[in-house]
């Protein structure tokens, strides 16, 4: 199975684990979550949500024991993250380089062979004959033209979105304290405030991202969005333009 697929099934199963052991107690008064931290967590709303888990919580589910086992080989198998050090080095790897280094490379070798002269159906024809495979074919020449619209920043927000996820995952794994989470949380933070200026372009070069990565439609995840910014307790309640600061020791 294409490792891609493999870690969306992962997901698929670990959302059901931690929903069970997310879930299966009553729902006790939370504490007011901090802006900032509300901020951070809306970047990552809807794989959060497609997991199961808690949008409102900083690693989509309460730092317990019961869940830091539920974390720690899910990071190893699919991460190869075994500890801090491991750990970092994934971040520093979605934040230098993450799958958008590859897609500039690919694009660029795209528009020195002269791609940019056909339409996208065309090159989704021809990509389709050249590579035996026609959803693959489709997924570059959309990735082609998103590349032609948005250009090397296309995908930057799958990276960082994904990024930001990880680091809440960490915290779970007992891999970062709170803080040491949540700090590098907030410097990546204010560069997407930086790189975007709404959440609804965060969101669509995050769906460009997962398209290109998985050679399929994130209409789905569109569906989750669409459905998540229309729900009384929408994580995008908070707005994109929010002061972020730290708020934690």
């Amino acid at each position: 199975m294409n490792w891609k697929k493999r870690i969306c099934a992962l997901l698929c199963a670990a959302a059901c684990a931690a929903s069970l052991l997310a879930g299966c107690a009553g729902s006790p008064a939370k504490a007011e979550v901090p802006d900032t931290i509300r901020w951070i967590n809306a970047t990552h709303a809807i794989l959060t949500d497609m997991n199961g888990w808690d949008c409102a919580v900083f690693g989509g589910m309460e730092a317990t024991e019961a869940n830091k086992k539920l974390m720690i080989p899910f990071l190893d198998e699919w991460w190869g993250v075994t500890d801090h050090d491991s750990a970092e080095e994934n971040i520093e790897w979605l934040l230098t380089e993450g799958h958008r280094a590859e897609f500039v490379e690919f694009m660029a070798l795209l528009d020195e062979d002269g791609w940019a002269e056909y339409s996208e159906e065309e090159t989704a024809a021809m990509m389709s004959e050249l590579l035996e495979d026609e959803n693959m074919g489709k997924s570059v020449a959309r990735s082609y033209a998103d590349y032609l619209v948005y250009g090397p920043s296309s995908i930057d927000g799958w990276d960082y979105s994904r990024a930001l996820s990880l680091l809440g995952w960490y915290y779970v794994a007992g891999f970062y304290t709170e803080s040491e989470a949540l700090d590098k949380a907030l410097e990546i933070a204010k560069e997407l405030q930086g790189k975007f200026s709404s959440w609804d372009e965060l969101t669509e070069s995050y769906m460009r991202g997962y398209e290109y990565w998985s050679d399929e439609s994130a209409d789905p995840r569109r569906e989750v969005y669409n459905d998540l910014k229309g729900r009384s307790d929408s994580p995008y309640q908070i707005a994109w333009d929010t002061v972020l600061e730290k708020s934690w020791e």
